[in-house]
């Protein structure tokens, strides 16, 4: 669970209003052996040059916990994978510094395949206020149907 502190600024006040944020992650089956489901979705992050900080090979678990990104990951726009708010009709995603924990992991499926599941975390902050707090920004699922998608790809299914 991740703590997550929502701002509502109205104009005549602000208003912080914490909440927990829990995202247990985007599922997709893959079809394929789990050694070549491994190598595939570690190729899958190098593609999209998101670097790797973790990689646990017994558990099948790859990611990075402080990925710093701005404008796109690979060649998806930020605005696609994140919803952080707008300001003045533009979406945050757009022009904020995303700071990201993002992570993906197989597990055999019982009923055949194997589950691959990317999780997604992030806020956001403008690089022009950069006192102001942080704002959540939400998956919009995106960027882990990407990485599933790559994965298939590589494994031919």
């Amino acid at each position: 669970m991740t703590p997550v502190t929502q701002r509502i600024v109205t104009p005549g006040s602000t208003l912080n209003i914490n909440t927990v944020d829990v995202n247990s992650g985007y599922s997709q089956i893959i079809i394929g052996t789990m050694e070549a489901a491994w190598t595939a979705l570690n190729v899958a992050y190098s593609d999209l040059k998101i670097p790797i900080t973790t990689l646990v090979d017994a558990q099948h678990l790859v990611g990075n916990e402080s990925f710093k990104v701005r404008r796109r990951i690979g060649n998806i726009p930020m605005q696609r994978i994140l919803d952080c708010g707008n300001a003045q009709g533009i979406p945050n995603a757009e022009t904020y510094d995303i700071l990201m924990t993002i992570s993906s992991y197989l597990t055999p499926n019982p009923k055949g395949g194997l589950n691959l599941i990317t999780r997604i975390d992030a806020t956001g902050r403008s690089p022009n206020f950069a006192r102001e707090n942080a704002v959540a920004c939400h998956s919009s699922g995106t960027l882990e149907k990407d990485i599933a998608e790559r994965v298939r790809k590589k494994l031919g299914t």
